[in-house]
């Protein structure tokens, strides 16, 4: 039962920060096409955003990963190749949330700064990388 219940945490919380993700790597990409700084009603929506990421997205990561690691102990997955290429892959997925995450906060401090970091690179990553995950999960092919 233990089992069920963290699976269904994980499944839940998964699709908050993959939902969260997916509107951070969106409002980014929107923002390039700005011509200057945000203005008032922009800075609003990222305060908003920020906000979602603080007590939402953020939150919903932490659990879905806690969960994993728990449900990976209980089933004892630890040390299956299919399991770490997940885990690499969560760890990617980790690693973009907060590189966006930053971009945001920087847009409302500073501005739009446009150097070194370009959405459309990450939007297909956050797209694909849950299919991937699902698909070793299901089919544990290794």
């Amino acid at each position: 039962m233990l089992y069920l219940t963290l699976k269904t945490f994980h499944i839940f919380f998964v699709l908050l920060w993959i939902a969260g993700l997916l509107m951070q790597a969106f409002i980014l990409l929107v923002s390039r096409t700005l011509p200057g700084p945000p203005m008032p009603e922009e800075r609003s929506t990222l305060r908003l955003l920020i906000k979602w990421n603080r007590f939402i997205t953020t939150p919903a990561m932490v659990f879905a990963l806690s969960s994993g690691v728990g449900i990976g102990t209980i089933a004892g997955w630890f040390g299956n190749g299919w399991l770490s290429a997940k885990i690499a892959i969560v760890m990617l997925l980790a690693g973009i949330h907060g590189v966006q995450a930053g971009k945001l906060r920087r847009m409302l401090t500073v501005g739009n700064t446009h150097t070194g970091f370009d959405p459309r690179v990450l939007l297909p990553v956050i797209l694909g990388a849950p299919l991937v995950i699902v698909f070793l999960v299901i089919l544990k092919p290794f």
